[in-house]
C-alpha cells in the first residue's frame, strides 16, 4: 500500500502547525522583548549625568604619556558588570568616560567629561599622575550649536573614525614617535601636530575630536586575547586545525563514498597508510614578525571599546574641502599600513554618499552625528573597537613639556594643590 503525500499531511499535519504557531509566538516574544530592551537602554543612557572638566598643565611638568596611559589603565575602575536583571530587563549599559580636544583659532582646550556618579574617582586619578593639574568644571562647549540651525547658521563635516584592520592589530604608539638622536627634545609629540593642524583656522571655525573609553568585562578582555593568540598561531604556521564535528563528518563520509567505490573498482584496495606531517623549518619575513610581536605587545595589556568621532563646525558657505581632508589626515600619523590605521567610516561620514536624494541623507547623517557627539552617544554593547592603553595614550594625552605651541591654555604653576579628601588613585 503506498503512503502518499495526503496520509503524512493527515497523520503530522495538526502537529507541525502547532509546531509552527510556537515558533511565530516565540519570534513574536523575541521581538518584543527585543525592543522593550532598546527603549530601556535609551532611558538608562538618557538618564545619565555628566560632568565636564577642563584640563590645564604648567609649562615645567615632567609627565609623558607613560602617565597617561597609566591614568587609562585606572580607568577600568568605574567598571560594573551587569546582573541578570539589569543585562536582560533595565538596559543598563556599562559606564564610559569622554576625552576631548576643542580647537578654535589659535586656542585648543583638553575637556574629559566622566559620570557625575564617577567624578571623584576622575579627579583622584587625575591628580594622581598630573599633580600640577589644574582641574576646573566647566560648561558643554558643544550646546552652543543646535541641529535645528545646520546649514542656517553653521555648516558642518564629521565622521566616526575606525580602524582599518582587525583591532587585535595595533596602531603607531608614542614609543615610536621618539627622536633618539635628538637631544633637548627627545619626543615628537603627535598631539603637537593635531593642535597645530586643527587651531590654524579663520575665525568661527572650530574642529572637536572625541576619544570615548569604555572599560571591559574579563572575559570579554579574555576572548579578545584569544583572537590574537590563534592569529599569532595562523602566521606562525602552528595553527591547529579543528577537528570536523558528527555531521561534517557525516556529510564527508556521503560525499566520499561514490568515489571510494570506484577508486577500488579501477585501482584495487585502498592503501590506508596514516599521513606523516613533516617538520619543516620556516623562515618569517619581516612583516610576519612585525605582526605577530605587535598582536602580542598589543593583547598584552587590558582592553578598552573605542570609539572616536570628529566635526568641523563652520560659519555658512565656509565650509572648505581642504579643512575636511585636514581634519581626518591629522589620524594618518598612527597609521602603520603592516599592521593596522585609521579611517573615516564610510556609514556616518558626513560628504557621503553622492548618489540617490543626496542632500537629504547628508543632512541627516550631519544632524545624526552632531548629536550623537553632544550626547556623547556610546549606545549599545557591542559598539565601537578595542584599543589598549598605549593606543589610547598615544591618541590623547595632555601636553608635554616639549610643547611650545602657542594654542595651548597653560596652568599658573603652584596654583593649587589636590583637594586632601580626593579618592586613592
Amino acid at each position: 500500500m503506498l503512503y502518499t503525500f495526503a496520509d503524512f499531511a493527515q497523520q503530522f499535519g495538526p502537529t507541525i502547525l502547532t509546531l509552527g504557531w510556537l515558533l511565530v509566538v516565540w519570534m513574536i516574544f523575541w521581538i518584543a522583548w527585543k525592543t522593550y530592551l532598546v527603549m530601556k537602554m535609551v532611558d538608562f543612557v538618557s538618564a545619565i549625568e555628566w560632568t565636564f572638566y577642563e584640563i590645564k598643565l604648567p609649562d615645567e611638568t615632567e609627565e609623558t604619556p607613560k602617565s597617561m596611559e597609566v591614568l587609562y589603565e585606572y580607568v577600568g575602575g568605574i567598571h560594573k558588570g551587569p546582573d541578570f536583571n539589569e543585562k536582560y530587563f533595565d538596559g543598563y549599559l556599562e559606564p564610559w568616560a569622554s576625552f576631548e580636544l576643542y580647537c578654535t583659532q589659535q586656542s585648543v582646550r583638553y575637556i574629559i567629561v566622566v559620570p557625575t556618579a564617577h567624578k571623584r574617582l576622575f579627579e583622584g586619578i587625575i591628580y594622581g599622575q598630573y599633580p600640577k593639574a589644574d582641574i576646573q568644571e566647566t560648561e558643554d562647549y558643544t550646546q552652543r550649536y543646535s541641529y535645528k540651525d545646520l546649514r542656517k547658521k553653521y555648516e558642518m563635516w564629521g565622521s566616526d573614525v575606525i580602524l582599518t584592520n582587525d583591532d587585535i592589530l595595533p596602531i603607531k604608539t608614542y614609543p615610536q614617535f621618539e627622536a633618539k638622536l635628538a637631544e633637548e627634545v627627545p619626543f615628537v609629540d603627535p598631539m603637537q601636530i593635531i593642535v597645530e593642524a586643527l587651531t590654524n583656522v579663520e575665525a568661527g571655525e572650530e574642529f572637536w575630536i572625541q576619544v570615548m573609553v569604555r572599560p571591559l568585562d574579563a572575559a570579554i578582555i579574555k576572548d579578545w586575547e584569544k583572537r590574537g593568540e590563534k592569529e599569532i598561531a595562523k602566521i606562525s604556521g602552528q595553527a591547529k586545525k579543528e577537528k570536523p564535528g558528527m555531521w561534517e563528518n557525516f556529510k564527508n563520509f556521503m560525499l566520499a563514498v561514490p568515489g571510494e567505490i570506484l577508486s577500488i573498482l579501477f585501482r584495487g584496495p585502498l592503501d590506508f597508510e596514516k599521513e606523516k606531517e613533516e617538520k619543516v623549518l620556516r623562515f618569517f619575513n619581516p612583516v610576519d614578525e612585525a605582526k605577530m610581536k605587535g598582536i602580542l605587545e598589543k593583547i598584552s595589556g587590558n582592553g578598552y571599546k573605542t570609539k572616536i568621532r570628529i566635526i568641523h563646525i563652520a560659519p555658512v558657505g565656509q565650509l572648505k574641502k581642504p579643512n575636511i581632508a585636514r581634519g581626518f589626515g591629522v589620524f594618518k600619523q598612527f597609521n602603520a599600513w603592516h599592521l593596522n590605521g585609521f579611517a573615516p567610516d564610510a556609514e556616518t561620514r558626513t560628504n557621503k554618499p553622492n548618489f540617490i536624494f543626496r542632500d537629504r541623507r547628508r543632512l541627516w547623517r550631519e544632524k545624526n552625528i552632531l548629536l550623537n557627539f553632544q550626547w556623547r552617544d556610546f549606545f549599545g554593547t557591542d559598539s565601537g573597537q578595542i584599543m589598549n592603553a598605549e593606543e589610547l595614550a598615544t591618541l590623547y594625552h595632555f601636553p608635554v613639556k616639549y610643547v611650545s605651541s602657542p594654542s595651548v591654555q597653560r596652568a599658573k604653576a603652584g596654583r593649587q594643590a589636590p583637594p586632601a579628601n580626593l579618592p586613592y588613585a
